[in-house]
């Protein structure tokens, strides 16, 4: 067996924001031509730069609340856990 066969594929390079800006404006570019040939090649730019911005707006950072609401609902859970415990033992009286 060659060491070819077992080893893992390279994983693609994270692209950067700007990278992804750029592909999206190219992107779009390509699939809205009726709205180009209407509005002309300065606004049609300016309004693609715009929304391939917004498209990419959080692409490389992480979602923080998501992760606190997470842990806020484990903590709460936690603290349900006892309080059943105080009935069962109340209700074995």
């Amino acid at each position: 067996m060659s060491s070819t066969d077992t080893a893992k594929p390279a994983k693609p390079a994270k692209a950067s924001r700007k990278e992804a800006r750029n592909t999206i404006e190219k992107k779009l570019d390509l699939l809205l031509v009726d709205l180009k040939n209407e509005l002309g090649d300065t606004k049609f730019r300016n309004r693609i730069k715009k929304a391939a911005k917004l498209l990419s707006k959080g692409l490389d950072k992480p979602k923080k609340k998501a992760i606190a609401k997470k842990k806020v609902a484990v903590k709460a859970a936690k603290k349900v856990k006892p309080a059943k415990a105080e009935t069962t033992a109340k209700a074995a009286e």
